[in-house]
């Protein structure tokens, strides 16, 4: 239970802050796309220069839960900071104190329940569905907020959730995975399994799509005249498609395993990636992010599940932490800045088309390792 009200109430947070946090700085501040993609640059730079730090650090301690409760108050208390008054200078320090400790959450967290659910032979989309619910519940929250007050809202709304998410969750699990054997060279054992850097691979270009239409679909909604409100329902919307699919993920991924799942996952974003650069309707949208949210309920417990299996004993933060610098650092930094180019140089619909088109190309790349990635490896979670 502690684990379902960990990541509804995180969730929540993100699904206040990262819908909506270029939309105001577009509209509240006055950015352009240059700046926009700097500013969105910070999170995946430090996510992978930074997460991995936390995680290993956890691993060898055996402190995961210690340090996730760190960084859940320093991201609480510090997202207050850059909602205050400042040029871009100052905004980007802003960000990257508050993205220290907000890159740390996911892999800390994911790393402790992960093995958590796995020890009691359960399915980790059956919990994560609560973080789709919760991201949902987030956007609806801000979309409100936005529309009655300002986006500044963003910002004091994020702390009261992520704060009250740390007072309740507590202890999170009964007992915490083991720190791993003292030989091990500094965790460089979880990137001597190929089949883990192989799906890391895919896992990354997928990413490159997800992230690039991610920083502009909604900035793109605004210029077709969605208000914060329509924006949040279709956040909502998207979330809460994730919940059905995660709720079942666990069984399709034993039943034909963890690739198979994430490839219809990329499928699934690529043609919404593809329908949303279609639109003319801001309306509308509420039904493609229906593609989206499939996607991603499938992509994602796919993905950690996948690193979970293939994880060294004692290095599953560490391996999450992995995914967590491909997907959210590598492929992110790339996309923040092509995309980021290519919005001044083409605008929103043209990177809305990128990003189908990147989902298409680890399709590809998908197809080519496949015999690597059906290697024998436990049983799904």
């Amino acid at each position: 239970m502690r684990a379902c009200l960990f990541y509804l109430f995180t969730q929540a947070a993100y699904g206040i802050y990262l819908p909506f946090i270029n939309v105001y700085f577009v509209q509240e501040r006055g950015l352009g796309g240059q700046q926009i993609g700097l500013l969105a640059a910070v999170a995946p730079l430090l996510t992978l220069l930074v997460a991995p730090v936390w995680a290993i650090a956890a691993d060898a301690q055996g402190s995961r839960l210690r340090l996730l409760r760190w960084a859940m108050a320093g991201a609480g208390m510090s997202v207050v900071l850059i909602g205050l008054p400042a040029q871009i200078g100052l905004i980007l320090l802003a960000v990257a104190f508050f993205t220290l400790f907000q890159v740390a959450i996911v892999p800390l967290g994911d790393g402790v329940i992960a093995s958590h659910v796995a020890e009691r032979g359960g399915a980790y989309g059956r919990v994560r569905l609560f973080g789709s619910i919760g991201f949902a519940l987030g956007g609806l929250l801000l979309g409100w907020l936005g529309g009655r007050f300002s986006l500044q809202s963003i910002f004091p709304a994020y702390a009261v959730v992520m704060l009250v998410g740390l007072a309740v969750t507590g202890q999170l699990v009964d007992r915490e995975p083991p720190p791993p054997p003292r030989k091990g060279g500094w965790g460089l054992a979880v990137v001597k399994d190929r089949a883990l850097l192989g799906f890391l691979l895919v896992a990354g270009v997928a990413a490159v799509g997800i992230s690039a239409g991610y920083y502009f679909v909604y900035v793109f909604l605004g210029e077709l005249g969605a208000e914060p409100s329509l924006m949040g329902r279709v956040s909502a919307i998207g979330a809460m498609a994730e919940v059905p699919l995660m709720l079942y993920s666990g069984r399709l991924i034993r039943r034909y395993g963890a690739p198979p799942i994430f490839a219809l996952g990329m499928a699934l974003m690529g043609v919404g990636w593809w329908q949303y650069s279609c639109l003319v309707d801001p309306d509308l949208a509420k039904w493609v992010q229906l593609l989206n949210g499939a996607g991603m309920g499938l992509l994602w417990p796919a993905g950690v599940t996948f690193v979970a299996q293939h994880a060294p004993a004692g290095r599953g933060a560490t391996a999450q932490s992995l995914l967590s610098a491909v997907m959210f650092g590598i492929a992110p930094l790339l996309a923040s800045q092509g995309a980021g180019w290519l919005f001044d140089a083409a605008g929103a619909r043209t990177v809305l088309r990128g990003s189908g088109g990147s989902m298409a190309v680890g399709l590809v790349i998908l197809a080519v390792l496949w015999q690597t990635l059906k290697r024998p490896q436990l049983a799904a979670g």
